[in-house]
C-alpha cells in the first residue's frame, strides 16, 4: 500500500502533538480524515504506531524507529517546494511549544496571550521548562518551536536572535532600612537573603545562584527556595533580600509593590538572553510569525544603555 508526502507528514504531527486532535488541527484536517490517513500508515507499515495512553497517543518501538528517516524525507521535500504556504494567524488553530525558564513565561505569558486574543484566537500555546540535555532534539524534531533563554552551547543547526543582556539587582519590602541608604558590600552580605535555586538544566541564572551561594554566609542564608515568584514573595513580608534579574525584578516589583535596590559589586555578571529555534524551521511561515511575535512583546521595555539591563539592536 502506497503512501504520500501527506501521509509522513500526519505520521510527524502525531509524533509530536501525541494527541489526534490537537495533529488535526495543525494539519488542518478532520479527526475521521485523520484516523483514516493513521490506518493506512498502520497498513502499510504493519504496526499500530501509535497507542492511547493516560496522556495520549504514545509512539510504538516501530514509530520511534522510522521516525528519524521520515523527519530526513520531509526535510529534503520541503527544500523542493518553491514558496511555502502562507500562515494566517487569524484563522489558524496551531499549538505552538515554547521552551522557557518560569523567569521568562512570567514576563512574556500575559503579553503573549493579550496579543493572541486579538491576532490568532485559535492558536493555543504550551510553555515548557527548558531542559538542556533534550533542548536541541527538541528544537530539531519540532517538538518545541522555539526557546528563549541563555544556552551558550547550543550551536550546531540552531539559528539564535539576541534579546537583550541583563544583570542583577535586589528586591526588598517598601521601608526596608536597604531603601534609605544603599548598602556596601559587607552589609549587603550580612542580611537575611533568599536564594533562588531552579536547579533546572540549562537555568540561564544557575552562575549568578552558585556565585551567590558561595558569597552570602552560610548563616545569613535564611531560606532557599525553587522560583523567584517565591522569593518575592516571602521579601514582601519580611526583611529578607533577594537577588533577581533585573527585568523580572521590575516586574515583581511592580506588582507586588517591592522596592528596587542596586547591588554592591557581588561578581555576578550578566547574561544574555536569545531567542533559538532550528534551521529546519528558519523559513516555516508559522515559525517566522511566531519569532516576530515574540520580538515584538520581549524586545519592549528594556532601556538601552543600562547597567542592569541593556536591549541589543540588531537588523
Amino acid at each position: 500500500m502506497e503512501i504520500s508526502l501527506s501521509h509522513l507528514r500526519a505520521f510527524e504531527t502525531l509524533l509530536r502533538e501525541t494527541s489526534l486532535t490537537r495533529a488535526a488541527h495543525q494539519l488542518d484536517l478532520s479527526q475521521p480524515q485523520l484516523s483514516k490517513i493513521l490506518a493506512r500508515l498502520r497498513a502499510h507499515f504493519g504496526d499500530p504506531l501509535f497507542v492511547r495512553t493516560g496522556r495520549g497517543m504514545a509512539p510504538t518501538a516501530r514509530a520511534l524507529e522510522i521516525a528519524g528517516a521520515v523527519r530526513t524525507i520531509l526535510a529534503a521535500s520541503a527544500t523542493l517546494t518553491p514558496t511555502p504556504p502562507a500562515f494566517a494567524p487569524a484563522r489558524s488553530e496551531r499549538s505552538f511549544t515554547l521552551l522557557i525558564t518560569d523567569v521568562g513565561a512570567q514576563r512574556l505569558a500575559p503579553h503573549l496571550m493579550h496579543r493572541l486574543d486579538t491576532e490568532a484566537p485559535g492558536v493555543t500555546i504550551r510553555i515548557v521548562p527548558p531542559d538542556a540535555r533534550h533542548l536541541h532534539s527538541m528544537l530539531e524534531s519540532g517538538e518545541a518551536d522555539i526557546a528563549v533563554g541563555a544556552f551558550p552551547d547550543l550551536v550546531q543547526d540552531i539559528r539564535r536572535r539576541r534579546l537583550f543582556e541583563e544583570g542583577y539587582v535586589a528586591i526588598v519590602r517598601r521601608g526596608h532600612p536597604f531603601t534609605a541608604a544603599r548598602p556596601d558590600r559587607d552589609t549587603f552580605l550580612d542580611a537575611a537573603h533568599v536564594l533562588v535555586q531552579a536547579r533546572q538544566a540549562g537555568h540561564a541564572h544557575a552562575n549568578a545562584e552558585a556565585r551567590l551561594a558561595e558569597i552570602v554566609p552560610r548563616s545569613r542564608l535564611r531560606l532557599s527556595v525553587p522560583s523567584f515568584a517565591t522569593a518575592a514573595m516571602v521579601v514582601r513580608r519580611t526583611d529578607m533580600v533577594a537577588v533577581l534579574p533585573a527585568n523580572l525584578a521590575k516586574y515583581l516589583a511592580d506588582a507586588l509593590d517591592l522596592a528596587i535596590v542596586e547591588t554592591p559589586s557581588l561578581g555576578l555578571g550578566s547574561v544574555e538572553i536569545s531567542l533559538l529555534w532550528h534551521e529546519r524551521f528558519h523559513r516555516d511561515p508559522a515559525n517566522r510569525w511566531l519569532r516576530r511575535t515574540l520580538l515584538a512583546i520581549l524586545g519592549r521595555g528594556y532601556r538601552p544603555g543600562t547597567e542592569a539591563a541593556r536591549a541589543v539592536q540588531e537588523p
